[in-house]
């Protein structure tokens, strides 16, 4: 019990230092993105990205949220909502430590701090949220635009390449699978997930199609508060060439929060629709909500988990 205790508190400060080198980052990104203030013309416009940022962390509350359930989902174990938020929201600003990886392992400290929970049904529960987001992103990427996707896709002769990568990887995937099976088997035999499979997938999917289309959308409003002119015709296709972009920077190993993948697909993607000065400007512009939706995502889950600790010490039967 001592160990484990002990235990606790050293990952707790190993997440609290994790947490400040982050903010070290975040800050070292947002002098790097060199915003031009000049674009704030005036007061809506400042409340108008404000309020984006904003709905940005609320999004991100929520896949905090979903993620609980989804931990919940592959392992039966009902973690404490405001432990839930508080460490994936914490281990969120962890993207941003160049590498990429270390958002994800920071999410084992729910391992840690609960004992039913183990850290292979934390592995699977993130494989499973990352399965649904890329997805679901993909998804609506594809019903938004695709005819601009298409047109790109055969403009460069992509999807023979496409396949061939799919080929490929499925011929290096199935016979290591089938060679490491009983492996693989010992170490998932602790993830379950709640019947009906179907069912829990179905939720989880469509939590991360809402999820994808308010990214999306959080871009479009930027771009207009900007002063790109806005219709719904073109608004459309703009949301689904984001979201492709988006995706490709989520699949990137190695590059913090999908940072320079993203911006180089929408330089591409968006020249023939998007005045370009307004589309430099929104990328700094959006990248910058964006961090700031991560830390106001962050500052309420830290709140919620204080006013839920004060609680509980209060009322240690409930």
């Amino acid at each position: 019990m001592k160990d484990k205790f002990n235990a606790k508190k050293i990952v707790s400060y190993a997440g609290t230092l994790l947490m400040l080198v982050s903010l070290g980052f975040i800050a070292r990104r947002l002098f790097t993105y060199g915003m031009d203030f000049s674009l704030l013309t005036s007061p809506w416009v400042v409340f108008g990205l404000l309020s984006v940022a904003f709905v940005e962390g609320l999004g991100m509350v929520g896949a905090g949220w979903n993620y609980r359930n989804v931990v919940k989902n592959v392992s039966g174990v009902k973690v404490p909502l405001h432990l839930g938020l508080m460490v994936y929201l914490e281990s969120n600003l962890y993207k941003y430590i160049p590498g990429g990886v270390m958002y994800v392992l920071g999410r084992n400290r729910l391992a840690v701090e609960t004992d039913e929970l183990r850290h292979t049904q934390v592995a699977a529960a993130t494989i499973l949220e990352g399965m649904t987001i890329a997805v679901a992103a993909i998804a609506v990427a594809f019903a938004f635009s695709y005819e601009y996707t298409m047109y790109y896709v055969r403009q460069f002769e992509l999807l023979p390449f496409i396949l061939m990568a799919i080929g490929i990887a499925l011929v290096i995937l199935v016979p290591t699978v089938y060679i490491m099976r009983e492996k693989i088997a010992k170490k998932i035999k602790h993830v379950r997930v709640e019947s009906p499979v179907v069912w829990t997938i179905a939720k989880r999917l469509a939590f991360a199609l809402l999820l994808m289309f308010m990214w999306g959308a959080s871009f479009v409003a930027t771009l207009t508060l900007l002063g790109q002119p806005m219709t719904v015709q073109l608004a459309i296709p703009i949301l689904g060439i984001y979201l492709l972009a988006w995706v490709a920077g989520f699949l990137t190993p190695g590059a913090p929060s999908g940072f320079g993948v993203r911006e180089a697909v929408m330089l591409f993607a968006f020249e023939a629709i998007v005045y370009t000065n307004i589309l430099l400007a929104a990328m700094v512009v959006h990248r910058v909500l964006t961090v700031l939706g991560d830390v106001f995502a962050y500052l309420i889950a830290f709140a919620y988990s204080r006013i839920a600790k004060d609680r509980d010490a209060k009322n240690p039967l409930s």
